[in-house]
């Protein structure tokens, strides 16, 4: 019925993938934001709690990962920016939410991961919300594509539409 219409008739698919441009990089900003909550209680965790005579902090080992998770978060969360500033100024922009969508989840969820490795197995109890954090973005991780899918995108709109997902070649049978 062409009253129940919302938009024009056989625009629907790519009224859909232009709201992906939107939705990518704000579901890498939730993912995004859920890694900086578990890096700064793993920061307040690690300076608290001692091991040979020193807080956690002090150790290399324990300080150099966060402060690499510190880093790729904020270059994650500038990306997500970007694309969105694109947006706003209704310049194209696919390949930025799609580089969003996939980097961010990417480097969240290494984050919370060695988040939940420095918290040793208390990182698995409730109280920290560790485990939840990380099944939260792997959900990220596959709403609105997959890395994969991002990861077409990204060459598609780089390098032009000869780049084919699944292998498929111009001139093979489909």
């Amino acid at each position: 019925m062409a009253s129940a219409r919302i938009g024009a008739e056989g625009a629907a698919f790519r009224s859909v993938l232009a709201g992906f441009d939107f939705t990518r990089p704000l579901l890498a900003l939730t993912g995004i934001g859920c890694a900086q909550a578990c890096v700064d209680q793993t920061a307040r965790y690690v300076a608290d709690r001692e091991a040979f005579g020193a807080p956690l902090a002090s150790f290399e080992g324990v300080s150099f990962p966060l402060a690499e998770h510190s880093t790729t978060l904020e270059a994650a969360r500038l990306l997500c920016y970007a694309a969105l500033w694109l947006r706003d100024q209704q310049r194209p922009h696919s390949a930025e939410a799609s580089m969003s969508k996939w980097y961010g989840p990417l480097v969240a969820s290494a984050a919370i991961k060695d988040c939940l490795l420095l918290h040793g197995h208390y990182g698995y109890a409730e109280e920290f919300g560790l485990e939840q954090r990380l099944r939260d973005v792997m959900a990220v991780e596959i709403a609105d594509g997959t890395a994969q899918v991002q990861k077409i995108v990204i060459a598609r709109e780089r390098f032009g539409r000869s780049f084919v997902p699944y292998g498929k070649r111009p001139g093979q049978p489909k």
